[in-house]
């Protein structure tokens, strides 16, 4: 059942920004999934996860698609515009693993940075690195952030990292889940196994050696998060089944929850949630990019956009 906007802001809080009117600022599909990398298994395709950073004219687009065998990899895709994307195809690919996904870039200096889920086996996801010069050949780097300890709050699964380089030091936020074993023995655990997950924090100086925080920084069910800075605070962006969810935070580690960015469209696009949304700033504009969900199940995404304000 649908429910009217005004009841929706009301339902996730009284922050809400709207799309800006306007053809150019409503919900618009960008990429869809018709690569036999990106149709999954159903066939009606299945991208999501952009990643969207500016290289002098151009756009890139860094996205996770899911491939006719079940399996996801990474994809890019080039635009002058952020309207028209022309497909570069898969740039990082699962090699043995059963998925890799959920791409972060960083630019230091000259090399492009890509922190990013992999499941090796099943949905084991842990958190590994690629480096780069164009951003189109990769690295591998390996696993740099693996699953907690046995009885701590991310021991089943960590993954989604969202990652800033900010004075020195590269940030990452991320999704983790604890194991029934850890939820028993450790009353951390058992309230964020039964929110579903929570948003982890980890720093390291060189990129490939992370401290994490000991418990979460983030909480509310929430997962599939990205940290952006605007001005002199960050934003995080969370993805949900209403919409696009955010917090606001002076530092990237006391957040504020401030309820729901952008509403659903009401449109079949994206009639079951925004799942892995992305902000960007560029030339003035404040840009929401995600997968739009157009089936119940979260498995037949397509990228789409809406520019948005931030509520002060």
């Amino acid at each position: 059942m649908k429910f009217p906007i005004a009841l929706t802001l009301l339902a996730f809080g009284l922050f809400a920004a709207l799309p800006l009117p306007g053809s150019e600022n409503a919900m618009r599909v960008l990429i869809r999934g018709e690569a036999s990398t990106e149709r999954a298994p159903h066939g009606g395709g299945n991208v999501y996860a952009p990643e969207v950073h500016r290289d002098g004219t151009v756009l890139l687009m860094w996205y996770g698609g899911q491939g006719t065998d079940g399996h996801d990899r990474i994809h890019l895709a080039e635009s002058a515009d952020g309207r028209t994307w022309t497909k570069m195809g898969v740039v990082l690919d699962r090699g043995t693993a059963n998925h890799v996904n959920d791409p972060s870039v960083v630019r230091v200096g000259d090399i492009w940075w890509m922190f990013h889920t992999v499941a090796e086996t099943a949905e084991q996801d842990e958190i590994a690195a690629a480096t780069s010069s164009d951003g189109v050949v990769w690295e591998k780097r390996g696993v740099v952030l693996g699953r907690g300890g046995e009885q701590a709050w991310d021991s089943r699964k960590v993954g989604r990292p969202s990652v800033l380089h900010e004075n020195g030091v590269f940030r990452m936020w991320y999704d983790g889940q604890p194991t029934p074993e850890a939820a028993a023995a450790n009353p951390l655990a058992a309230g964020i196994k039964r929110e579903g997950r929570a948003i982890g924090y980890a720093e390291s100086r060189d990129g490939i050696h992370w401290q994490r925080r000991p418990g979460p920084v983030f909480r509310e069910g929430s997962g599939a998060v990205h940290v952006a800075r605007v001005e002199d605070h960050h934003v995080m962006l969370i993805e949900s089944g209403g919409g696009v969810r955010w917090a606001r935070s002076p530092d990237g580690d006391e957040w504020n929850a401030r309820g729901l960015l952008l509403p659903l469209s009401n449109e079949d696009v994206d009639r079951f949630g925004h799942v892995t949304p992305f902000l960007f700033e560029d030339a003035g504009n404040t840009t929401v990019y995600l997968g739009a969900a157009g089936r119940k199940t979260w498995d037949g995404n397509t990228i789409a956009r809406a520019r948005v304000r931030l509520p002060d």
